[in-house]
């Protein structure tokens, strides 16, 4: 079983932590302006508010080795595109 590319591991943690971060900041929007009753406790808030966390920087380390990749593959005295001059 082949593993998974780095993008698709970027694009889903990312895509969970904005997800995670979404659940926290709607349920902290319900128990302050809305005045109703949150469904997570406080220890609810930080594991979502943790988890999101650990999600976006594995992300950002699985966007960033992608990156790193590109440039090892770049042949020298090739300028990248997203390079300016």
């Amino acid at each position: 079983m082949a593993l998974p590319s780095t993008r698709t591991v970027a694009s889903i943690a990312l895509s969970l932590s904005l997800l995670t971060f979404a659940i926290y900041f709607l349920n902290v929007l319900i128990g302050g302006p809305l005045r109703m009753k949150p469904w997570l406790s406080d220890v609810g808030e930080m594991l979502t508010l943790f988890l999101a966390v650990i999600l976006f920087v594995t992300g950002a380390l699985a966007r960033e080795a992608q990156a790193k990749q590109g440039r090892a593959e770049t042949p020298a005295g090739e300028i990248e595109p997203d390079e300016p001059g």
